[in-house]
């Protein structure tokens, strides 16, 4: 029988092995389930997996790698499904899908020695959940999609966004992790992989935690992760500034970010302001409301910002062609009102100061619903990236301008509609396109965002010619950001890598792929290792 027929028949031996192990709730391998399990946020349609595999603990996980790759099967790894880079989409007809989102636990909070430690699967809202009243929190504490994306899913792809203005990305917070290899043997790296001694810090001998990191589960499938704590700021303050050019606010953020005052900060043109202040309900009525009134240092200063926040409404960010929004955090008042001032002169000297309700809504409610996955009018959306050295910002926010002017015509032959957003991130400048065209909902959207956000455009057509479009416009624009020095963290089977690294540098990576995965199925195809 072909090994069609076997999954036609439900008889694959792999899977009947595994379900037979851990159970029929935790393998699953109905033709809805493997269909979805095929797409991301952009990519579509992909190869259908075997089957899934939900575990509910660490050594459910290494069982199915082991159980997997002994027979040849490859194994991807899949946390809170928030990627379009192919990172969790099988390369191989032969592969199984491992979603950890049941590996959740917060396995150990050590408020004396400044760590925590969490299952892969934990999400960046519950973990910062876990952390409320102990007076710390992780430096890097979470992207915007924070309810859905887990602590595994950053490490694997990378992650920047709260806090990380300051600290750079998810990395830079991380003592260790606790990985799955191919073979199913469970490994510790930092402290927590030596005999009786506490997972409090990274170093001691090779940094073996970091060839765990960006790779997307090429090298093993994360179970859990141990990450640094700190003293949470005592104050906070909010700026935001409007500018004239991409260039110009790219140079304020530059300078902005050398003053490492700044806690978190993105700057968004018109176009993003249309569609991320909208759809997002950054003015979200009621629940806004309330969330910036209990936030407030008094009742009264809280009620001040809510009313502040409702009657401003979001015209003032369209008045701009560029807004730059800005989260300060200090120690204390002083500190704090130093910091604002400093960042608020170097703001008008390039722009002009404007109503800060942006970062004051975003910090009410850090993690709230995925709205962004579509556009205001269920448009779809996927961006691009990359990061440059600071000196680099305004030269490249220049080429980034010229380049998408010599696409203009191209992107409104198939309704593609720009935009951008940029950061700091610690020592690096991250420059984010974004694309939104019509097409299709698919089921991953759907389940995303609920039934009654995407109710409107579920019968909307699929549009290939203008996401073949897209496609061709991201490969245009990672090449361009090759050509000027840029690197891109989600790498997946998306952005170019073996292209871009030396060869010496590749093949060092490629020992070390056969080292901990000979097979080459543990997500082959990612890094652009061989498959």
């Amino acid at each position: 029988m072909s090994l069609a027929e076997n999954i036609a028949a439900g008889t694959h031996p792999v899977i009947d092995r595994l379900t037979q192990d851990l159970g029929p709730d935790t393998v699953l391998a109905d033709d809805a389930t493997r269909t979805y399990y095929a797409n991301d946020i952009f990519w579509q349609p992909g190869i259908l997996p075997l089957a899934l595999v939900l575990p509910k603990t660490a050594e459910e996980a290494a069982h199915a790698v082991a159980t997997a790759t002994r027979a040849g099967i490859a194994v991807v790894p899949r946390g809170g499904g928030m990627s379009y880079t192919k990172g969790y989409l099988p390369a191989l007809p032969d592969s199984i899908v491992i979603d950890a989102r049941r590996l959740d636990r917060i396995i150990e909070l050590n408020t004396d020695d400044m760590y925590v430690t969490v299952e892969a699967g934990c999400t960046w809202a519950k973990l910062n959940e876990a952390l409320e009243g102990t007076g710390l929190r992780s430096a890097y504490w979470g992207p915007l999609s924070g309810i859905n994306a887990t602590v595994g899913g950053a490490l694997s792809q990378n992650s920047a966004f709260f806090g990380s203005t300051t600290h750079g990305t998810v990395a830079e917070s991380v003592i260790g992790v606790t990985v799955a290899l191919a073979d199913g043997r469970i490994v510790t790296t930092g402290s927590g992989g030596r005999k009786d001694a506490k997972p409090f810090t990274r170093e001691g001998g090779p940094d073996l935690t970091g060839l765990f990191l960006g790779d997307n589960g090429a090298m093993g499938l994360k179970l859990a992760a141990t990450i640094r704590l700190h003293p949470k700021p005592a104050e906070i303050g909010f700026l935001s500034f409007g500018f004239e050019t991409m260039p110009i606010m790219a140079q304020a953020q530059v300078e902005m970010a050398r003053t490492r005052a700044i806690s978190e900060g993105f700057g968004i043109d018109r176009t993003k302001a249309e569609h991320s202040a909208s759809v997002n309900k950054l003015m979200d009525g009621v629940k806004t409301l309330g969330n910036l009134v209990a936030g407030g240092k008094t009742m009264l200063g809280g009620l001040k910002d809510a009313v502040s926040a409702a009657t401003g409404g979001t015209a003032f960010l369209k008045a701009h062609n560029y807004t730059l929004h800005l989260v300060l955090e200090a120690r204390t008042p002083g500190e704090l009102a130093e910091s604002m001032q400093r960042v608020r002169d170097i703001g008008n000297r390039y722009g002009k100061e404007i109503e800060n309700t942006v970062p004051k809504v975003m910090r009410s409610k850090p993690f709230g619903p995925t709205r962004g996955m579509l556009g205001l009018d269920g448009q779809r959306w996927v961006p691009i990236h990359a990061v440059f050295p600071l000196s680099s910002g305004r030269k490249v926010a220049e080429a980034n301008d010229a380049f998408f002017a010599s696409k203009r015509d191209f992107m409104s032959k198939h309704g593609i509609v720009y935009s951008v957003m940029s950061m700091t991130v610690g020592n690096e400048f991250f420059l984010e396109p974004a694309f939104y065209w019509m097409d299709e909902i698919t089921p991953l959207h759907a389940k995303s965002l609920g039934d009654d956000v995407v109710r409107p455009w579920r019968d909307r057509p699929a549009n290939v010619e203008a996401r073949n479009a897209v496609a061709e416009l991201r490969r245009a624009t990672q090449e361009l950001y090759v050509s000027l020095g840029g690197v891109s963290w989600q790498v997946a089977r998306d952005y170019p890598f073996k292209d871009v690294l030396a060869p010496e540098t590749w093949s060092l990576l490629e020992g070390i792929k056969r080292a901990v995965d000979p097979q080459g199925l543990m997500n082959p195809g990612s890094l652009g290792l061989a498959q």
